[in-house]
């Protein structure tokens, strides 16, 4: 594989990564799906599913990032909301 191909690639891959963790967080704001269930889900998938050949590693890495990347942006959407409400309630009470 050349550097060409090499880049085409990781481009494709990274745009489907970005693709599925926009998905899937839009679901959880939404509230269409469990979103920490399905990160354990996957979580467990990754540490549990038997992949053949060489990228098994890979593989799990890529899922176990996926699911921190998915739970970092949970996190910090809980934090986001959780400041609002506390402002809210101090300009309630001035």
């Amino acid at each position: 594989m050349n550097n060409a191909d090499f880049n085409e690639l990781a481009g494709r891959i990274q745009g489907m990564g970005d693709f599925l963790l926009g998905l899937t967080a839009e679901l959880e704001i939404q509230q269409l799906i469990d979103g920490e269930r399905f990160a354990k889900n996957i979580s467990y998938f990754a540490e549990n599913r038997c992949f053949d050949g060489e990228h098994l590693e890979a593989t799990k890495r890529t899922l176990n990032e996926l699911v921190r990347f998915l739970t970092e942006a949970r996190q910090r959407r809980q934090q986001v909301q959780q400041t609002q409400r506390y402002a809210r309630r101090r300009r309630y009470h001035s």
